[in-house]
Protein backbone atom coordinates (compact mmCIF):
# COMPACT_ATOMS: atom_id res chain seq x y z
CA UNK A 1 0.00 0.00 0.00
CA UNK A 2 1.35 3.60 -0.84
CA UNK A 3 1.08 6.36 1.54
CA UNK A 4 0.55 8.51 -0.95
CA UNK A 5 -1.30 9.37 -4.17
CA UNK A 6 -0.15 8.96 -7.79
CA UNK A 7 -0.52 11.40 -10.86
CA UNK A 8 -0.08 8.52 -13.06
CA UNK A 9 -1.58 10.64 -15.99
CA UNK A 10 1.76 12.98 -17.11
CA UNK A 11 3.08 13.32 -19.93
CA UNK A 12 6.51 15.11 -20.78
CA UNK A 13 4.56 18.00 -22.13
CA UNK A 14 3.54 18.91 -18.97
CA UNK A 15 7.35 18.21 -17.33
CA UNK A 16 8.34 20.64 -20.07
CA UNK A 17 5.87 23.31 -19.08
CA UNK A 18 7.03 23.44 -15.75
CA UNK A 19 10.73 22.89 -15.55
CA UNK A 20 13.93 24.56 -16.95
CA UNK A 21 14.43 22.13 -19.65
CA UNK A 22 17.26 23.02 -22.42
CA UNK A 23 16.49 20.63 -25.07
CA UNK A 24 12.85 20.69 -24.96
CA UNK A 25 12.21 19.07 -28.33
CA UNK A 26 11.10 15.51 -26.93
CA UNK A 27 7.65 14.65 -27.58
CA UNK A 28 5.37 16.35 -25.38
CA UNK A 29 2.64 13.28 -25.76
CA UNK A 30 5.21 10.75 -24.32
CA UNK A 31 4.19 9.39 -21.19
CA UNK A 32 6.11 7.52 -18.16
CA UNK A 33 5.00 5.02 -15.18
CA UNK A 34 6.77 6.24 -12.38
CA UNK A 35 9.02 9.49 -11.11
CA UNK A 36 12.05 7.15 -8.87
CA UNK A 37 14.80 7.12 -7.84
CA UNK A 38 17.53 5.12 -10.51
CA UNK A 39 18.02 2.32 -8.28
CA UNK A 40 14.66 0.78 -8.56
CA UNK A 41 13.23 2.48 -12.02
CA UNK A 42 11.81 0.11 -15.19
CA UNK A 43 12.53 0.82 -18.36
CA UNK A 44 9.05 2.62 -18.35
CA UNK A 45 9.87 5.20 -15.68
CA UNK A 46 11.61 8.67 -15.51
CA UNK A 47 14.55 8.84 -13.17
CA UNK A 48 17.05 11.35 -12.14
CA UNK A 49 20.66 12.06 -11.54
CA UNK A 50 22.62 15.57 -9.79
CA UNK A 51 25.91 14.18 -9.48
CA UNK A 52 28.31 12.39 -11.30
CA UNK A 53 29.45 10.55 -8.13
CA UNK A 54 26.01 9.48 -7.91
CA UNK A 55 25.41 7.49 -11.16
CA UNK A 56 24.49 4.40 -11.10
CA UNK A 57 23.11 1.85 -13.85
CA UNK A 58 19.29 2.17 -13.89
CA UNK A 59 16.81 0.32 -16.42
CA UNK A 60 14.82 3.89 -16.58
CA UNK A 61 14.37 4.79 -20.34
CA UNK A 62 13.83 8.32 -19.15
CA UNK A 63 16.59 10.64 -17.07
CA UNK A 64 16.26 13.97 -16.14
CA UNK A 65 19.67 15.89 -15.51
CA UNK A 66 21.93 18.73 -15.73
CA UNK A 67 24.24 18.97 -18.57
CA UNK A 68 27.72 17.89 -17.25
CA UNK A 69 25.71 14.65 -16.24
CA UNK A 70 24.33 13.99 -19.27
CA UNK A 71 27.37 13.78 -20.87
CA UNK A 72 28.54 10.73 -18.89
CA UNK A 73 25.13 8.71 -19.24
CA UNK A 74 24.00 6.24 -22.09
CA UNK A 75 23.03 8.07 -25.33
CA UNK A 76 20.25 5.60 -25.73
CA UNK A 77 17.99 6.46 -23.17
CA UNK A 78 16.31 9.63 -23.43
CA UNK A 79 17.54 12.26 -21.34
CA UNK A 80 15.91 15.59 -20.18
CA UNK A 81 18.75 18.51 -19.59
CA UNK A 82 17.96 20.74 -16.84
CA UNK A 83 19.28 23.86 -16.51
CA UNK A 84 18.35 23.74 -12.40
CA UNK A 85 18.20 20.40 -11.74
CA UNK A 86 17.16 20.36 -7.85
CA UNK A 87 14.31 22.67 -8.00
CA UNK A 88 13.05 20.61 -11.36
CA UNK A 89 13.27 17.04 -9.51
CA UNK A 90 11.21 19.06 -6.67
CA UNK A 91 8.68 20.40 -8.93
CA UNK A 92 8.13 17.22 -11.04
CA UNK A 93 7.83 15.33 -7.46
CA UNK A 94 5.10 17.51 -6.39
CA UNK A 95 3.26 17.10 -9.72
CA UNK A 96 3.91 13.14 -9.95
CA UNK A 97 2.61 12.74 -6.46
CA UNK A 98 0.20 14.20 -3.72
CA UNK A 99 -1.01 13.33 -0.55
CA UNK A 100 -4.49 11.33 0.03
CA UNK A 101 -7.25 13.43 0.74
CA UNK A 102 -9.03 12.92 3.62
CA UNK A 103 -12.27 10.97 1.73
CA UNK A 104 -9.44 8.17 0.12
CA UNK A 105 -8.44 6.90 3.48
CA UNK A 106 -11.57 7.02 5.11
CA UNK A 107 -12.36 4.21 1.92
CA UNK A 108 -9.64 2.25 3.34
CA UNK A 109 -10.91 -0.80 5.55
CA UNK A 110 -11.00 -0.26 8.90
CA UNK A 111 -7.98 -0.99 10.87
CA UNK A 112 -7.08 -4.80 11.97
CA UNK A 113 -5.13 -6.23 14.99
CA UNK A 114 -4.37 -9.23 16.74
CA UNK A 115 -5.22 -10.90 19.61
CA UNK A 116 -4.38 -9.93 23.35
CA UNK A 117 -3.65 -6.00 22.21
CA UNK A 118 -4.47 -3.14 24.12
CA UNK A 119 -5.53 0.16 23.03
CA UNK A 120 -5.91 3.46 24.55
CA UNK A 121 -9.61 5.23 24.54
CA UNK A 122 -8.13 8.55 23.89
CA UNK A 123 -5.45 7.43 20.91
CA UNK A 124 -6.56 7.06 17.42
CA UNK A 125 -5.65 3.87 15.10
CA UNK A 126 -6.80 5.18 11.40
CA UNK A 127 -8.04 3.42 8.63
CA UNK A 128 -6.25 0.51 6.37
CA UNK A 129 -4.13 0.13 9.36
CA UNK A 130 -2.41 -3.74 10.50
CA UNK A 131 -1.63 -4.56 13.33
CA UNK A 132 -0.10 -8.07 15.04
CA UNK A 133 -0.60 -9.91 18.35
CA UNK A 134 0.26 -8.41 21.85
CA UNK A 135 0.19 -4.97 20.90
CA UNK A 136 0.01 -2.02 23.44
CA UNK A 137 -0.87 1.90 22.29
CA UNK A 138 -0.26 4.38 25.34
CA UNK A 139 -2.67 7.82 25.85
CA UNK A 140 -2.69 10.53 23.01
CA UNK A 141 -0.83 8.64 20.42
CA UNK A 142 -1.84 7.89 16.84
CA UNK A 143 -0.91 5.93 14.12
CA UNK A 144 -1.68 7.09 10.46
CA UNK A 145 -3.50 5.08 7.69
CA UNK A 146 -2.20 1.96 6.24
CA UNK A 147 1.03 1.77 8.55
CA UNK A 148 2.06 -1.86 9.06
CA UNK A 149 3.11 -2.95 13.03
CA UNK A 150 4.26 -6.20 13.87
CA UNK A 151 3.53 -8.72 16.99
CA UNK A 152 4.78 -7.80 20.51
CA UNK A 153 5.45 -3.95 20.03
CA UNK A 154 4.90 -1.18 22.69
CA UNK A 155 4.08 2.38 21.96
CA UNK A 156 4.32 4.85 24.70
CA UNK A 157 2.29 8.15 25.06
CA UNK A 158 1.76 10.94 23.03
CA UNK A 159 3.23 9.17 20.14
CA UNK A 160 2.92 10.02 15.93
CA UNK A 161 3.22 7.21 13.81
CA UNK A 162 2.85 7.46 10.01
CA UNK A 163 4.07 6.39 6.69
CA UNK A 164 6.04 3.41 8.70
CA UNK A 165 6.08 -0.14 8.25
CA UNK A 166 8.14 -1.92 12.18
CA UNK A 167 8.65 -5.23 12.56
CA UNK A 168 8.19 -7.47 15.49
CA UNK A 169 9.41 -7.03 19.11
CA UNK A 170 9.38 -3.29 18.84
CA UNK A 171 9.20 -0.58 21.65
CA UNK A 172 8.63 2.92 20.79
CA UNK A 173 9.08 5.40 23.99
CA UNK A 174 6.91 8.59 24.91
CA UNK A 175 6.69 11.64 22.82
CA UNK A 176 8.55 10.31 19.81
CA UNK A 177 7.59 10.84 16.00
CA UNK A 178 8.04 8.84 13.30
CA UNK A 179 7.01 9.17 9.51
CA UNK A 180 6.54 12.96 8.76
CA UNK A 181 8.18 14.33 5.98
CA UNK A 182 12.04 15.06 5.81
CA UNK A 183 13.78 18.57 5.75
CA UNK A 184 14.13 18.47 1.63
CA UNK A 185 13.74 21.47 -0.17
CA UNK A 186 15.06 23.07 -3.22
CA UNK A 187 16.02 26.45 -4.67
CA UNK A 188 16.08 28.17 -8.00
CA UNK A 189 17.70 31.27 -8.82
CA UNK A 190 15.98 33.59 -6.72
CA UNK A 191 15.71 31.70 -3.87
CA UNK A 192 12.03 30.22 -4.20
CA UNK A 193 12.07 27.18 -2.45
CA UNK A 194 10.17 24.04 -3.19
CA UNK A 195 9.59 21.40 -0.59
CA UNK A 196 10.51 17.78 -2.10
CA UNK A 197 7.53 15.54 -1.74
CA UNK A 198 8.41 12.67 -0.05
CA UNK A 199 7.72 9.06 -1.00
CA UNK A 200 9.62 6.59 1.20
CA UNK A 201 8.45 5.31 4.32
CA UNK A 202 10.26 4.94 7.95
CA UNK A 203 10.85 0.99 8.08
CA UNK A 204 11.90 -0.32 11.58
CA UNK A 205 12.95 -3.81 12.02
CA UNK A 206 12.92 -6.41 14.51
CA UNK A 207 13.80 -5.65 18.13
CA UNK A 208 14.16 -2.09 17.88
CA UNK A 209 14.32 0.17 21.01
CA UNK A 210 13.74 3.64 20.49
CA UNK A 211 13.47 5.75 23.62
CA UNK A 212 11.58 9.33 24.46
CA UNK A 213 11.30 12.13 21.57
CA UNK A 214 13.02 11.29 19.10
CA UNK A 215 12.21 12.10 15.49
CA UNK A 216 12.70 9.76 12.13
CA UNK A 217 11.84 11.35 9.31
CA UNK A 218 10.98 9.49 6.52
CA UNK A 219 12.58 9.49 3.01
CA UNK A 220 12.64 11.41 0.04
CA UNK A 221 12.72 9.05 -2.67
CA UNK A 222 14.45 6.38 -0.56
CA UNK A 223 13.21 5.00 2.69
CA UNK A 224 14.86 5.36 5.84
CA UNK A 225 15.74 2.06 7.48
CA UNK A 226 16.49 1.35 11.51
CA UNK A 227 18.04 -2.38 11.31
CA UNK A 228 17.29 -5.28 13.75
CA UNK A 229 18.10 -4.95 17.49
CA UNK A 230 19.32 -1.27 17.20
CA UNK A 231 18.94 0.55 20.24
CA UNK A 232 18.06 5.14 20.20
CA UNK A 233 18.49 7.02 23.46
CA UNK A 234 15.91 10.02 24.34
CA UNK A 235 16.15 12.78 22.01
CA UNK A 236 17.87 11.13 18.82
CA UNK A 237 17.27 13.08 15.11
CA UNK A 238 17.09 10.71 12.34
CA UNK A 239 16.86 12.42 8.64
CA UNK A 240 15.60 11.32 5.44
CA UNK A 241 16.76 8.49 3.20
CA UNK A 242 19.30 7.17 6.67
CA UNK A 243 19.96 3.66 7.26
CA UNK A 244 21.02 2.45 10.24
CA UNK A 245 22.49 -0.79 10.15
CA UNK A 246 21.66 -4.02 13.12
CA UNK A 247 22.76 -3.96 16.93
CA UNK A 248 23.83 -0.16 16.75
CA UNK A 249 23.64 1.66 19.93
CA UNK A 250 23.02 5.36 20.06
CA UNK A 251 23.28 7.79 22.87
CA UNK A 252 20.73 10.54 23.28
CA UNK A 253 21.10 13.83 21.54
CA UNK A 254 22.80 12.36 18.40
CA UNK A 255 21.98 13.94 14.55
CA UNK A 256 21.35 12.03 11.75
CA UNK A 257 21.69 14.40 8.36
CA UNK A 258 20.05 13.04 5.48
CA UNK A 259 21.37 10.08 3.28
CA UNK A 260 23.71 8.88 5.49
CA UNK A 261 25.00 5.59 6.17
CA UNK A 262 25.50 3.72 9.30
CA UNK A 263 27.16 -0.04 9.69
CA UNK A 264 26.21 -2.72 11.95
CA UNK A 265 27.51 -2.80 15.78
CA UNK A 266 27.99 0.40 15.69
CA UNK A 267 28.22 2.86 18.51
CA UNK A 268 27.78 6.50 19.16
CA UNK A 269 27.98 8.85 21.91
CA UNK A 270 26.10 11.39 22.92
CA UNK A 271 25.82 14.78 21.08
CA UNK A 272 27.32 13.70 18.00
CA UNK A 273 26.26 14.63 14.18
CA UNK A 274 26.97 13.25 11.42
CA UNK A 275 26.78 14.72 8.20
CA UNK A 276 24.60 14.30 5.01
CA UNK A 277 25.74 11.27 2.51
CA UNK A 278 28.21 10.49 5.23
CA UNK A 279 29.30 6.13 5.03
CA UNK A 280 30.42 4.94 8.36
CA UNK A 281 31.64 0.90 8.68
CA UNK A 282 30.96 -1.77 10.84
CA UNK A 283 32.20 -2.02 14.54
CA UNK A 284 32.93 2.01 14.35
CA UNK A 285 32.66 3.57 17.77
CA UNK A 286 32.68 6.96 17.86
CA UNK A 287 33.07 8.95 21.10
CA UNK A 288 30.57 11.92 22.77
CA UNK A 289 30.29 15.34 21.00
CA UNK A 290 31.87 13.94 17.58
CA UNK A 291 31.12 15.80 14.62
CA UNK A 292 31.52 13.13 11.45
CA UNK A 293 32.25 14.98 8.26
CA UNK A 294 33.98 12.21 6.18
CA UNK A 295 33.45 8.55 5.74
CA UNK A 296 35.09 6.00 8.90
CA UNK A 297 36.06 2.73 7.68
CA UNK A 298 35.38 -0.40 9.63
CA UNK A 299 36.10 -0.84 13.05
CA UNK A 300 37.97 2.90 13.59
CA UNK A 301 37.54 4.49 17.10
CA UNK A 302 37.14 8.18 16.75
CA UNK A 303 36.30 11.56 18.78
CA UNK A 304 36.43 15.00 17.96
CA UNK A 305 35.39 18.05 15.51
CA UNK A 306 36.37 17.14 12.90
CA UNK A 307 36.39 13.45 13.97
CA UNK A 308 40.10 11.93 13.76
CA UNK A 309 41.82 8.40 15.09
CA UNK A 310 40.82 8.93 19.15
CA UNK A 311 44.85 7.89 19.76
CA UNK A 312 45.57 11.04 17.73
CA UNK A 313 43.03 13.51 19.13
CA UNK A 314 43.89 12.31 22.59
CA UNK A 315 48.07 12.96 21.69
CA UNK A 316 47.09 15.96 20.10
CA UNK A 317 44.65 17.58 23.44
CA UNK A 318 47.71 16.51 25.50
CA UNK A 319 50.52 18.82 23.29
CA UNK A 320 48.30 21.36 23.69
CA UNK A 321 47.28 21.37 27.91
CA UNK A 322 51.22 21.19 27.64
CA UNK A 323 51.02 24.49 26.00
CA UNK A 324 48.77 26.34 27.95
Amino acid sequence: MNFYHTNSDICFGKIIDVCDIENNNIDAKLKFSQFVRPEVATSSDLSFFTNPKYVTNTAAKFLITNKSVASILDPNKIILISNKINYDIAKISNLFYRSKTINEIKELPKYKIGSKSFISNNSIVNSGVSIGDNFSLGHFSSIDFSCSIGNNVKIGNNVTISNSIIGDNVCIGDGTKIGQDGFGFAYNDSNEAVKVFHIGRVIIQNGVNINANCTIDRGSFNDTIIGEHTFIDNLVHIAHNVTIGNNCMIAGQCGFAGSSRIGNFVQIGGQSGIGGHINIGDYVKIAAKSGIIRDINKGQVVMGYPAINMNKYLKNYKKLMMML
